[in-house]
């Protein structure tokens, strides 16, 4: 092994670099498949983002976005309170826009 460093030492930096990214991204690919199918079509709060009602439901985020009307740049970081805070509008109303482009997402897929 001393011998591996001290002759190759940028080829064992770089290995060990793809094990961590490997790591990283196996970790992530685990997380995911234990959470999302426990949170399929999860309850619209307002803790939550677009892309997360998005990945929830199985639809479009950007559709999503189109029906909400929100044309910040910061969309993909606020919140659904948020976003209804900014339209002056409350947590149900926006719930039900979300819902209806949800369900007219999924019946144009079907």
């Amino acid at each position: 092994m001393k011998r591996l460093w001290s002759d190759h030492k940028l080829l064992v930096l770089s290995f060990l670099a793809a094990l961590m990214v490997t790591t990283v991204l196996f970790v992530r690919l685990i997380a995911d498949v234990a959470y999302w199918p426990q949170h399929q079509d999860e309850t619209i709060s307002g803790w939550m983002t677009v892309g997360y009602v998005a990945h929830s439901y199985g639809v479009d985020k950007d559709a999503l976005i189109l029906a909400l009307g929100v044309e910040t740049d910061l969309r993909r970081l606020l919140t659904l309170k948020a976003i209804a805070d900014g339209q002056d509008t409350t947590m149900v109303e926006l719930r039900n826009t979300l819902l209806n482009a949800i369900i007219d997402q999924r019946e144009t897929r079907d």
